[in-house]
């Protein structure tokens, strides 16, 4: 198979504001890629919005194209065999939305979803949980607990909320390089409150954000979430091993989660040799499907839940990965409202009794959606 041209996209709302932290590319926009095979067969992939700007983003896709696809003779492993001899941190990163566009193009070859070409027979339902629970400081955390109540209604197997962010509402990146300091008192209160409206079986998530760093502060949390019973916490610390390291000072035993950041399969062997992580959070928008595979073969099933937090083509690509595997995995389900979701045109993956159940489609299902009157600005560029 030889890629005929691909098509660049970068979408952003012409204006974006709201009154709660969001996700830095709901207002800086993101960017998506549609390969097109020399049968006129369409595949889309969804880079991850972390890894650059989005200016930079189009002009890496762009050489990345031009030196590893065009008119190059692919077939499905050409991904991974890519990305196995290579050493570019920068294409390793982009990779797997050419892993994601390439299996679509295939998958319609054949004409199959995703998750049958990657396996002959598919799951019938995934588990998932709500993840949302994003405010700023000093505001009534009754919205959050009417967030997660509404969420074990809909049927969702947990909810996952974040600590309030500072109003200055730092970027993603600056977040993680600086996590601003908790209010240890004011989310011992709301776990209190959340325990007594969801009852003792939902499962309650945190994710930390990386913002703990005192030991003592930390012990006193651990012990706070354990008894409340927390299914696990995400990110307590930085991603390095040296402030994990503080977990063998606590002691308190506690689920944790991480990940979301690897992008390779060393990184992933790095971090599992440290025993910190009791879930691994993997991502097909950093993670070739052929890698989280691997993790799965390593630690099991059940030590991996997926990481959901971007947009559509990507959230689609995760769960046709997990439709394809033996076993179930949990999956995460950002539920704060997208302005991006009506761009596109996609199967509906409705949420009932805390499953989503599989659809047969072919490839992912997935089309651009008329966007004249969504107040978007669109560019577009072709190779």
């Amino acid at each position: 198979m030889q890629i005929k041209h691909i098509k660049i996209y970068f979408i952003k709302k012409k204006k974006y504001e709201s009154i709660y932290p969001r996700p830095t590319f709901y207002k800086e926009g993101f960017v998506f890629i549609k390969l097109v095979s020399e049968n006129n067969i369409e595949g889309f992939g969804e880079p991850s919005p972390y890894i650059t700007s989005p200016k930079n983003l189009v002009k890496i896709i762009e050489k990345i194209y031009l030196k590893y696809f065009q008119k190059k003779n692919l077939n499905i492993s050409y991904v991974k065999q890519l990305k196995k001899n290579s050493q570019n941190n920068l294409l390793n990163l982009i990779l797997p939305a050419f892993d994601q566009a390439i299996f679509e193009i295939y998958s319609k070859e054949k004409n199959k979803g995703v998750s049958k070409l990657l396996s002959k027979k598919s799951l019938l339902n995934l588990d998932c949980y709500a993840s949302g629970g994003m405010f700023f400081e000093g505001r009534n955390y009754q919205k959050m607990l009417t967030e997660a109540v509404e969420s074990k209604k809909k049927g969702y197997l947990g909810y996952k909320y974040r600590p309030p962010m500072p109003k200055n509402n730092l970027s993603h990146q600056q977040r993680i390089k600086n996590p601003p300091p908790l209010d240890i008192k004011t989310i011992e209160i709301f776990s209190s409150k959340l325990r007594a409206k969801l009852g003792s079986k939902f499962k309650i998530m945190i994710d930390l954000g990386c913002r703990c760093k005192d030991i003592k502060d930390t012990k006193y949390l651990f012990e706070m979430f354990k008894e409340h019973n927390y299914y696990f916490v995400e990110e307590p610390f930085k991603r390095d091993f040296k402030s994990y390291e503080i977990l063998n000072k606590i002691k308190t035993k506690i689920n944790i989660a991480g990940g979301e950041h690897i992008n390779n399969i060393q990184q992933f062997y790095n971090w599992n040799k440290k025993k910190y992580f009791d879930f691994f959070q993997p991502d097909t928008n950093l993670m070739l499907f052929s890698e989280i595979n691997l993790m799965i073969n390593k630690i099991g099933h059940k030590k991996i839940i997926l990481h959901n937090w971007c947009n559509k083509i990507n959230f689609l690509s995760n769960i046709n990965l997990a439709f394809s595997l033996k076993k179930k995995v949990l999956i995460e389900k950002n539920i704060i409202p997208n302005p991006y979701d009506n761009f596109f045109n996609t199967s509906k993956q409705e949420v009932k009794n805390g499953k989503i159940d599989f659809k047969d489609m072919i490839g992912y299902g997935i089309s651009i959606s008329n966007s004249k009157m969504q107040n978007l600005e669109i560019y577009e560029k072709k190779i």
